[in-house]
């Protein structure tokens, strides 16, 4: 039962990042490639980059590390 809850929370991914491990959390969370994610993130920054810079900024406070 503890290993579903382990595998469905998103967590920073400190071993895979490039800025702060928030992409690669999500990729892990979502079971999606890490490049995908960033790609979606990059293109979602410049559509509305206040509001994604906000939410990144956010989840980069507020997630527990994974290592």
């Amino acid at each position: 039962m503890n290993t579903h809850y382990e595998s469905s929370r998103c967590y920073k991914d400190v071993t895979n990042k490039k800025i702060s491990g928030v992409c690669s959390g999500l990729a892990a969370r979502f079971n999606l490639p890490v490049w995908a994610t960033r790609v979606v993130m990059l293109l979602l920054f410049l559509q509305m980059p206040f509001i994604v810079a906000i939410a990144y900024l956010l989840a980069h406070c507020c997630l527990p590390s994974k290592s």
